[in-house]
């Protein structure tokens, strides 16, 4: 934690900054180690704050060192941090500025930060999440755990079989097996959508029976320590017809692609294009409208992106998906996902469930 404190002051003194408000729950807890749900961070060069009230005050003992705690008893969390941060001469309060974070703030709240702030007030938020992309080996055999928490689940639910049984009931299935791993939950709100279901990127779970010959695409993961997994998969019941192999492996062909481009060095751009470029010569670049990955971390989706526009560069230690897809709408869907560490030389997978297309009972 003193080393991520040290990397958020190098922002301040790079940006001149007397502060920065940190208001974004995963920055708060990146920060200074706090778990809880309600609290705000305010670091200068020789102060750091963390504010709450009195449902986390004990917690906050326990958990954070590096931080005094300011007690809020009336709510305004904000107002309580900020008037803990005294100026040294009026001089002083009329020349500091103070880094927020413009995504985390609601209107109002920036309002009243703009009353007082006025012109001094700079919007850091994208900067200061960025202390995040680049994970420390702590935050890795977290990761890593809870790919192999969502690795486990999948197969002991896969195992069981499909046919027969509704999205809805192998979704919940799959939210029992995570939490029996050992992991503290579902990464996010599982995916499981069977034939023409598959062609929704983000279909919900119904209660229609998964029959003989549906494709059906599952992406799940599993939250350890804060950290997430993320693993797509998508497999046959008994059968599968040519056009859904000919898509599976164009599919898993792209996935390699883009995974054979995933580096130190490369950038988040590239590494789309390579799974696009197999896409799109299969004659499949209409039915691949998302982007090839995102980061992981203490957030399900975090920076960086890859995509078409991302403009940010691979860093070894950082973590991202790599999961194409081909969607026929009305018909199947077909995604193939994987958690990975970025490399010096490549990348190292942390979901390893098998990606050969495999028929299920």
């Amino acid at each position: 934690m003193n080393q991520r404190l040290a990397a958020l002051r190098r922002l301040l003194a790079v940006r001149g900054l007397g502060a920065a408000l940190v208001t974004d729950h995963a920055d708060v807890r990146y920060l200074s180690g706090f778990r809880g749900d309600e609290a705000v961070l305010l670091a200068s060069a020789g102060q750091a704050l963390i504010c709450s009230d009195s449902r986390f005050w004990a917690q906050i003992g326990a958990e954070v060192a590096g931080f005094d705690l300011v007690r809020s008893e009336g709510g305004d969390l904000v107002g309580d941090v900020l008037a803990a941060w005294p100026a040294t001469d009026a001089r002083d309060e009329l020349e500091r500025r103070l880094g927020f974070q413009g995504d985390a703030v609601t209107y109002s709240g920036y309002r009243r930060l703009r009353r007082r702030f006025g012109g001094r007030l700079v919007n850091v938020g994208e900067r200061l999440s960025a202390l995040r992309m680049v994970k420390d080996d702590g935050e890795l055999q977290a990761l890593r755990t809870a790919a192999a928490c969502a690795d486990a689940a999948l197969e002991t639910v896969v195992a069981a079989g499909l046919r027969g049984r509704t999205e809805r009931e192998v979704a919940w299935a799959i939210e029992r097996a995570v939490r029996s791993s050992g992991a503290e939950a579902v990464a996010f709100a599982t995916i499981v959508a069977a034939g023409a279901n598959g062609a929704l990127p983000h279909a919900i779970p119904g209660d229609a029976l998964i029959a003989a010959g549906d494709l059906v695409v599952i992406d799940m993961g599993a939250r350890l320590d804060g950290y997430h997994s993320d693993i797509t998969r998508t497999y046959a019941v008994e059968r599968a017809g040519e056009e859904e192999r000919t898509v599976y492996a164009t599919v898993l062909a792209a996935q390699a692609a883009g995974l054979a481009a995933t580096r130190a060095g490369v950038a988040c751009r590239d590494v789309d294009a390579a799974a696009r470029a197999v896409i799109d010569d299969a004659g499949y670049g209409d039915r691949f409208g998302h982007g090839t990955g995102h980061g992981v971390g203490l957030e399900i989706h975090e920076k960086p992106r890859v995509g078409r526009r991302s403009t940010e560069r691979l860093e070894a230690g950082m973590v991202v998906t790599v999961e194409p897809g081909i969607y026929l709408e009305g018909h199947f869907g077909v995604r193939i996902e994987d958690t990975v560490v970025v490399t010096p030389d490549g990348c190292e997978r942390l979901t390893l469930a098998g990606k050969e297309l495999r028929y299920v009972d």
